[in-house]
């Protein structure tokens, strides 16, 4: 009898069955060989990753006639259907309907809280079973943490796979964002959403933060990964236009991938730039319409986070109401939040900000993004290593007043987010208003 069994890891699937036969040769004209010696002495077979067995409808032949005569059972386990036809005709086929329930008892035998588990869990969508039950193990002897890092950067590795897409991990935690409290409070308030219990109220769609640039939209963007315990990658469209096949193909083919690690937050950076690509009118319409209606009816927790700073680019369509959860306007920093980064950007580099006037800092650095800022930082350390000194308060303030940072430059185009945000989008520092910005 010939039965072939479809399963999501046929390694994993035939691993304790008595009648196993192991992949020993490298070319498959011999494994096939091989296979075919076994059927004909009339034992049974039980052959993993068999779609990749048959060089051709010959061979599929071949080895049917050797089956009918055969006193054995052959069992083809396979990962994808994609056998010759006459295999397909002449079998008994089964589909292996396992799930994640199959591990339950490993994972309630973990040495960790139901949180880290769920974690854990949520993490392991993508892996092959046979990869899942040695993780499992590994991961026993680790802490909370350590485990969740382990199981996540393994994730990472799969994903890395893909050459379009690009895997961004970063330490940085909310704590290295300066101000923005509004968005930071939605973020943290999100933390729960992708659970199976959240998800039964609807899943996540995404959010798009759009504003000055660098003020912190790429680095919520991944600081969100940190938060929520899930991979972040990138697509990056200009990668799409260069790879000389169909954009809107590829991107199908790129967003299937990264559903099948789901949960994953996809980070597009820049989208107005992906999506008014000159002279590619057509193929822009088209990838923009699949990609506003698989943003409205998707069924898994893919978490699109995409930023913008130029409003004026970006398609109505992929602005109207639903299409994201919440739509952010960063601006440049208030002096309280300029206060904030110049803090964070002193401790990150070892320096004690009680030894600085940072109300002074804040003023001097009116108009500059928290990008302009840091920036100001490395370059008065540099400064202060030229001459062989610590860094000092003069060192930094000279730098500042000889910076012009780019909302001097970009002022029209800071009019129009802020013109545009109005009315329109959330300040993601919450207690500023919008409107105040205008008349200055």
């Amino acid at each position: 009898m010939l039965k072939i069994v479809l399963c999501k890891d046929p390694i994993f699937t035939t691993k304790n069955d008595p009648d196993r036969v192991e992949w020993t040769e490298s070319a498959k004209e011999k494994m096939f060989e091989t296979v075919l010696s076994i059927i004909k002495s009339g034992r049974n077979v039980a052959l993993s990753y068999a779609e990749h067995l048959f060089a051709d409808e010959v061979a599929a032949l071949n080895f049917l006639e050797n089956v009918n005569k055969a006193t054995g059972d052959v069992k083809l386990y396979c990962k994808e259907l994609i056998l010759p036809e006459i295999l397909l005709r002449h079998a008994e086929i089964d589909h292996e309907r396992s799930d994640m329930s199959i591990f339950s008892r490993i994972v309630d035998d973990l040495p960790f809280s139901e949180v880290v588990k769920e974690t854990i869990v949520e993490n392991f969508k993508g892996f092959p079973f046979s990869r899942i039950e040695e993780m499992l193990r590994d991961i026993s002897k680790m802490s909370e943490e350590g485990a969740v890092d382990t199981v996540l950067e393994s994730k990472r590795n799969l994903l890395r796979q893909d050459d379009v897409l690009e895997v961004v991990n970063i330490q940085d935690g909310i704590d290295q964002i300066g101000g923005l409290d509004d968005l930071k409070e939605w973020i943290v308030e999100r933390k729960g959403n992708f659970s199976k219990e959240a998800q039964s109220f609807g899943i996540p769609k995404g959010m798009l933060m759009l504003g000055v640039q660098g003020c912190g939209k790429s680095l919520t963007s991944k600081v969100i990964a940190n938060i929520w315990n899930f991979p972040l990658v990138r697509l990056d469209f200009i990668n799409l236009f260069k790879k000389g096949r169909s954009v809107e193909e590829l991107l199908r083919e790129t967003v299937l991938k990264v559903e099948s690690f789901a949960p994953v937050i996809l980070w597009i950076d820049e989208i107005e730039k992906a999506l008014s690509q000159e002279g590619e009118g057509a193929e822009i319409r088209r990838v923009l319409g699949w990609l506003v209606t698989w943003m409205q009816e998707k069924k898994v927790p893919v978490f699109l986070v995409a930023t913008a700073n130029r409003v004026s680019l970006l398609p109505p369509e992929l602005l109207r109401k639903g299409r994201f959860d919440e739509i952010f306007f960063v601006d440049l920093p208030s002096p309280k939040e300029r206060k904030e980064i110049f803090e964070i950007h002193l401790k990150k580099r070892d320096r004690d900000p009680e030894n600085f006037n940072l109300k002074e800092l804040a003023e001097l650095s009116d108009g500059f993004s928290g990008a302009e800022i840091e920036q100001a930082v490395i370059d008065s350390l540099i400064s202060s290593f030229s001459k062989q000194k610590d860094l000092q308060q003069k060192t930094i303030e000279e730098i500042l007043r000889r910076t012009v940072p780019l909302s001097k430059t970009y002022e029209e185009n800071i009019k129009e987010l802020r013109s545009w945000s109005r009315n329109r989008a959330r300040n993601a520092s919450g207690n500023r208003r919008i409107e105040a910005f205008f008349g200055k």
